[in-house]
């Protein structure tokens, strides 16, 4: 006995091809590849149904994985996914800002270079004062840049009670 994992597609536009998984909607188009030939993935009007061969852990664990992604892009379509980032500093006054495709970080704990992380094409930044919005349809790809965005932005040898500067996630995708 295997498990079917169902995924609601309606107000979306969903294909299904040999081993591509198409979500188009109002924000944008989604693609996810099926890498697993176990998989059997059928469209019943507005449901997707993701099942495995046999029932065996880990098909049935890629199986639920897939149908995950499939929900994710589908409310990713519909509205976009939001991380939200805030500069904090103690000891500078740092500025953030969005220049082309790099979010430059100025005076950061006094340094004198600034600070730049390159911006993927699909996710869009907005900074106001020491607030940042990563925004995006895709929700691995907007917490991927927010993470980014934390983990180049710190404050490395030297005591964390004393220096907390650094950049954020105050809200997750």
């Amino acid at each position: 006995m295997s498990t079917k994992f169902k995924v609601d597609v309606s107000g979306v536009d969903l294909n299904i091809s040999e081993n591509t998984i198409t979500v188009k909607g109002k924000e944008g188009e989604l693609k996810t590849e099926i890498k697993y030939p176990f998989l059997q993935i059928n469209l019943d009007g507005t449901t997707l149904h993701v099942d495995a061969d046999r029932d065996i852990a880990y098909q049935k664990a890629i199986a639920g994985t897939l149908a995950a992604m499939v929900r994710n892009m589908v409310k990713g379509v519909n509205e976009k996914y939001t991380a939200e980032l805030e500069l904090i500093y103690m000891h500078f006054p740092a500025t953030v800002k969005v220049s082309g495709d790099k979010l430059i970080v100025e005076n950061f704990v006094g340094e004198r270079k600034p600070r730049e992380i390159k911006l993927p094409k699909d996710v869009e930044v907005k900074v106001t004062g020491t607030k940042i919005k990563v925004s995006g349809i895709d929700k691995y790809l907007v917490g991927q840049v927010a993470g980014t965005i934390e983990s180049k932005i710190q404050i490395k040898n030297k005591d964390r009670r004393v220096f907390k500067d650094g950049i954020f996630i105050t809200k997750k995708p």
